[in-house]
């Protein structure tokens, strides 16, 4: 089970247990006395009528908040993965209210505190769902996979990887013509990528190969840069779904 499976594992349990009582919630990193990161705190309750996702339950000077006023937001559940090649500090992406749909918002945990909640620029025009993070082994890069609902009802996965400051430009893993939803994303101990999904005519895996140069920039081109089940994306994939 991965850590990242097994942080979604406890927050269905915390919020199983919490049931339909009122409940605070939370997404913040917990700290040792010294300011060293420790764990990810994550609590919800289920209430239908007042759901909390992101409001701190009370203030404690070793728990740090990430995205207080998410619920005001509208702002969905976060997916927690903790890097096992970097101390275990947490990249969190989630769904994000821009005002018109949902993109994906991040952010990780670094050696000054959260880092600033960014964007990751969707591959279309839907809402962004269900992210899916994986680490390659060794150097700790961050990799996602999400689907977009798109505004013709069909779903669509998608692929990005963390350069230097930012997420590369999306690249379509999945059919466009075929409704593709929940992408899981995990990496080989080579590097390989592997994202399964499911379709109606039941699950794929597409195998992504990074060709990534010595020094990685933030202008990295994903056409380039991978290829997805051996072959290079082409042009039209990635630019016919763009914003």
């Amino acid at each position: 089970m991965t850590t990242e499976t097994r942080l979604r594992v406890a927050v269905l349990i915390a919020v199983l247990a919490i049931g339909t009582s009122v409940a605070r919630a939370e997404v913040s990193a917990e700290v040792t006395s010294t300011g060293e990161y420790w764990r990810t705190v994550v609590r919800g309750n289920a209430s239908v009528k007042n759901l909390k996702i992101w409001a701190p339950a009370s203030p404690r000077d070793r728990l740090i908040p990430l995205n207080p006023d998410g619920d005001a937001n509208g702002d969905l559940w976060p997916t927690v993965a903790e890097n096992p090649f970097d101390g275990n500090r947490p990249w969190v992406l989630w769904s994000r209210w821009n005002g018109a749909d949902y993109d994906l918002g991040w952010s990780r945990w670094t050696s000054a505190g959260w880092s600033e909640v960014a964007w990751l620029d969707g591959g279309g025009p839907g809402d962004d769902l269900d992210p899916s993070v994986a680490f390659t082994p060794g150097s700790g890069r961050a990799n996602t996979a999400w689907w977009e609902a798109a505004p013709d009802g069909t779903g669509r996965v998608w692929f990005s990887v963390f350069l230097r400051t930012r997420w590369m430009s999306p690249v379509l893993v999945s059919d466009p013509a075929i409704d593709s939803r929940s992408p899981s994303i995990t990496v080989r101990d080579d590097g390989t990528i592997e994202i399964a999904f499911d379709t109606p005519s039941g699950p794929v895996t597409r195998i992504v190969k990074l060709l990534l140069p010595a020094t990685i920039t933030d202008d990295l081109d994903p056409l380039g840069a991978l290829t997805v089940d051996g072959a290079a994306p082409t042009r039209p994939e990635v630019d016919r779904y763009s914003r």
